[in-house]
Protein backbone atom coordinates (compact mmCIF):
# COMPACT_ATOMS: atom_id res chain seq x y z
CA UNK A 1 0.00 0.00 0.00
CA UNK A 2 1.29 3.33 -0.99
CA UNK A 3 1.78 5.80 1.92
CA UNK A 4 -0.67 9.08 2.03
CA UNK A 5 1.04 12.67 2.73
CA UNK A 6 -1.45 14.15 5.15
CA UNK A 7 -1.17 18.11 5.57
CA UNK A 8 -2.51 19.69 8.08
CA UNK A 9 -3.30 23.59 8.06
CA UNK A 10 -2.49 25.07 11.35
CA UNK A 11 -3.58 29.07 11.72
CA UNK A 12 -3.18 30.88 14.83
CA UNK A 13 -5.43 30.00 17.94
CA UNK A 14 -5.86 26.90 16.38
CA UNK A 15 -7.53 24.35 18.62
CA UNK A 16 -4.62 21.64 19.90
CA UNK A 17 -6.82 18.80 20.08
CA UNK A 18 -8.11 19.44 16.29
CA UNK A 19 -5.04 18.92 14.96
CA UNK A 20 -2.84 16.85 17.39
CA UNK A 21 -5.65 13.64 17.53
CA UNK A 22 -5.56 13.24 14.08
CA UNK A 23 -1.77 13.75 13.62
CA UNK A 24 -1.17 10.82 16.75
CA UNK A 25 -3.58 8.44 14.94
CA UNK A 26 -2.73 8.31 11.95
CA UNK A 27 1.18 8.80 12.19
CA UNK A 28 0.34 5.56 14.93
CA UNK A 29 -1.52 3.90 12.52
CA UNK A 30 0.53 0.78 11.04
CA UNK A 31 0.37 -1.81 8.35
CA UNK A 32 0.34 -5.20 10.96
CA UNK A 33 0.18 -6.11 14.38
CA UNK A 34 4.61 -6.23 14.43
CA UNK A 35 4.78 -2.84 12.88
CA UNK A 36 2.08 -1.83 15.30
CA UNK A 37 4.53 -3.25 18.01
CA UNK A 38 7.80 -1.76 16.80
CA UNK A 39 6.28 1.86 16.65
CA UNK A 40 5.40 1.77 20.60
CA UNK A 41 9.04 0.58 21.51
CA UNK A 42 11.07 3.04 18.85
CA UNK A 43 11.55 6.54 18.91
CA UNK A 44 11.17 6.94 15.20
CA UNK A 45 8.04 6.04 13.50
CA UNK A 46 8.77 3.63 10.80
CA UNK A 47 9.58 4.43 7.50
CA UNK A 48 7.02 1.51 6.25
CA UNK A 49 4.33 3.71 8.02
CA UNK A 50 1.19 3.98 5.95
CA UNK A 51 0.76 7.80 6.90
CA UNK A 52 3.11 10.98 6.49
CA UNK A 53 1.47 13.91 8.52
CA UNK A 54 2.73 17.19 7.93
CA UNK A 55 2.01 20.64 8.85
CA UNK A 56 1.67 23.76 6.80
CA UNK A 57 0.83 27.29 7.51
CA UNK A 58 0.31 30.22 5.21
CA UNK A 59 3.59 31.78 5.76
CA UNK A 60 5.62 29.23 7.09
CA UNK A 61 6.04 30.61 10.77
CA UNK A 62 5.05 29.21 13.82
CA UNK A 63 1.89 29.98 15.23
CA UNK A 64 0.30 30.11 18.03
CA UNK A 65 -2.58 27.56 19.62
CA UNK A 66 -5.95 28.42 21.12
CA UNK A 67 -4.20 27.00 24.53
CA UNK A 68 -0.49 29.63 23.89
CA UNK A 69 1.52 26.82 22.59
CA UNK A 70 4.14 27.65 19.87
CA UNK A 71 4.06 25.26 17.06
CA UNK A 72 6.57 25.68 13.98
CA UNK A 73 4.95 23.88 10.96
CA UNK A 74 7.04 22.11 8.47
CA UNK A 75 5.91 24.27 5.25
CA UNK A 76 4.41 26.90 4.14
CA UNK A 77 1.40 27.06 1.63
CA UNK A 78 3.80 28.14 -1.34
CA UNK A 79 6.09 25.22 -0.91
CA UNK A 80 4.41 22.08 0.68
CA UNK A 81 4.51 18.72 -1.31
CA UNK A 82 1.60 17.39 -2.79
CA UNK A 83 -1.08 15.72 -0.67
CA UNK A 84 -3.15 12.78 -0.44
CA UNK A 85 -4.84 14.13 2.66
CA UNK A 86 -5.74 17.35 3.66
CA UNK A 87 -7.42 18.08 7.50
CA UNK A 88 -8.19 21.98 8.49
CA UNK A 89 -8.79 21.85 12.50
CA UNK A 90 -11.02 24.29 14.15
CA UNK A 91 -10.37 26.92 16.48
CA UNK A 92 -12.77 29.30 18.20
CA UNK A 93 -15.10 31.46 16.00
CA UNK A 94 -12.58 34.60 15.84
CA UNK A 95 -9.87 33.16 14.44
CA UNK A 96 -11.76 30.98 11.78
CA UNK A 97 -13.12 33.94 10.82
CA UNK A 98 -9.66 35.23 10.46
CA UNK A 99 -8.97 32.45 7.97
CA UNK A 100 -11.77 32.47 5.93
CA UNK A 101 -10.94 36.42 5.08
CA UNK A 102 -7.31 34.96 3.76
CA UNK A 103 -8.26 34.78 0.41
CA UNK A 104 -4.64 32.91 -0.15
CA UNK A 105 -5.36 30.11 1.79
CA UNK A 106 -8.81 29.63 0.68
CA UNK A 107 -7.91 29.49 -3.20
CA UNK A 108 -4.86 26.90 -2.10
CA UNK A 109 -8.03 24.68 -0.13
CA UNK A 110 -9.67 24.93 -3.25
CA UNK A 111 -6.78 23.48 -5.52
CA UNK A 112 -6.95 20.36 -3.04
CA UNK A 113 -10.56 19.60 -4.11
CA UNK A 114 -9.68 16.59 -6.31
CA UNK A 115 -7.07 14.77 -4.10
CA UNK A 116 -8.33 11.64 -2.14
CA UNK A 117 -9.47 13.43 0.73
CA UNK A 118 -10.41 16.86 2.26
CA UNK A 119 -11.50 16.93 6.36
CA UNK A 120 -12.26 19.56 8.69
CA UNK A 121 -12.63 18.97 12.31
CA UNK A 122 -15.27 21.26 14.63
CA UNK A 123 -15.21 24.23 13.51
CA UNK A 124 -12.81 23.81 10.49
CA UNK A 125 -16.20 23.29 8.52
CA UNK A 126 -16.70 26.93 9.07
CA UNK A 127 -13.59 27.57 6.46
CA UNK A 128 -14.15 24.60 4.38
CA UNK A 129 -17.53 25.90 3.75
CA UNK A 130 -16.08 29.43 2.27
CA UNK A 131 -14.51 27.54 -0.47
CA UNK A 132 -17.71 26.41 -1.52
CA UNK A 133 -17.18 22.60 -1.51
CA UNK A 134 -19.47 21.93 0.82
CA UNK A 135 -22.45 23.02 -1.01
CA UNK A 136 -25.13 20.93 -1.53
CA UNK A 137 -23.38 17.90 0.42
CA UNK A 138 -24.03 16.85 4.30
CA UNK A 139 -21.65 18.07 6.76
CA UNK A 140 -21.35 18.53 10.68
CA UNK A 141 -19.18 20.70 12.68
CA UNK A 142 -19.46 21.63 17.03
CA UNK A 143 -22.53 21.76 18.32
CA UNK A 144 -22.40 25.48 19.12
CA UNK A 145 -21.31 26.56 15.84
CA UNK A 146 -24.21 24.68 13.59
CA UNK A 147 -26.65 27.49 13.47
CA UNK A 148 -23.78 29.85 12.78
CA UNK A 149 -22.14 27.70 9.78
CA UNK A 150 -26.10 27.16 8.03
CA UNK A 151 -26.29 30.64 8.72
CA UNK A 152 -23.50 31.52 6.59
CA UNK A 153 -23.45 29.21 3.77
CA UNK A 154 -27.16 28.08 3.61
CA UNK A 155 -26.44 25.25 1.02
CA UNK A 156 -24.44 23.17 3.18
CA UNK A 157 -26.88 20.27 4.75
CA UNK A 158 -25.60 20.58 8.52
CA UNK A 159 -26.01 17.05 10.18
CA UNK A 160 -26.56 17.55 13.90
CA UNK A 161 -26.61 14.19 14.85
CA UNK A 162 -23.47 12.12 13.63
CA UNK A 163 -19.69 13.02 14.95
CA UNK A 164 -18.35 12.21 11.43
CA UNK A 165 -20.22 12.72 7.96
CA UNK A 166 -18.53 11.56 4.81
CA UNK A 167 -19.86 13.38 1.22
CA UNK A 168 -18.07 12.72 -1.72
CA UNK A 169 -14.51 12.96 -0.85
CA UNK A 170 -15.12 15.66 1.72
CA UNK A 171 -15.08 14.41 5.62
CA UNK A 172 -16.27 16.46 8.05
CA UNK A 173 -16.39 15.72 11.96
CA UNK A 174 -17.84 17.62 14.97
CA UNK A 175 -15.92 19.57 18.15
CA UNK A 176 -12.80 19.17 19.02
CA UNK A 177 -12.42 15.47 20.42
CA UNK A 178 -14.19 14.10 16.96
CA UNK A 179 -11.30 14.50 15.07
CA UNK A 180 -10.03 11.25 16.69
CA UNK A 181 -13.25 9.98 15.52
CA UNK A 182 -12.67 11.12 12.09
CA UNK A 183 -9.05 9.97 11.52
CA UNK A 184 -9.95 6.46 13.06
CA UNK A 185 -12.63 7.01 10.46
CA UNK A 186 -9.80 7.35 7.33
CA UNK A 187 -7.91 4.75 8.29
CA UNK A 188 -11.14 2.53 7.82
CA UNK A 189 -11.62 3.68 4.98
CA UNK A 190 -8.45 3.60 3.58
CA UNK A 191 -6.99 0.13 5.64
CA UNK A 192 -9.58 -1.43 6.49
CA UNK A 193 -12.21 -1.97 10.17
CA UNK A 194 -9.23 -4.35 11.66
CA UNK A 195 -6.80 -2.15 11.31
CA UNK A 196 -8.83 1.17 12.22
CA UNK A 197 -9.51 -0.61 15.64
CA UNK A 198 -6.40 -2.05 16.08
CA UNK A 199 -5.25 1.54 16.45
CA UNK A 200 -8.09 2.95 18.52
CA UNK A 201 -6.62 0.37 20.66
CA UNK A 202 -3.43 1.15 20.83
CA UNK A 203 -4.31 5.01 21.58
CA UNK A 204 -6.71 3.55 24.53
CA UNK A 205 -9.48 5.23 22.44
CA UNK A 206 -12.84 3.75 22.83
CA UNK A 207 -15.16 4.48 19.66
Amino acid sequence: MRKRKVGILLYDFVDLLDFAGPAEVLSLTANNKAEQAFTLYKKQLLPTRPFEVITITDTGNEIKTHSGIIVQPDFSIDNSPELDILIIPGGPLRAVQSVVKNQKVIDWIIKHNSIEYICSVCTGAYILGETGLLDGKKATTHHLAMKVLQEKYPDIRVASNSKVVHDSNLITSGGVSSGINMALYLVEQIMGKTTSERTAKTIEFVQ
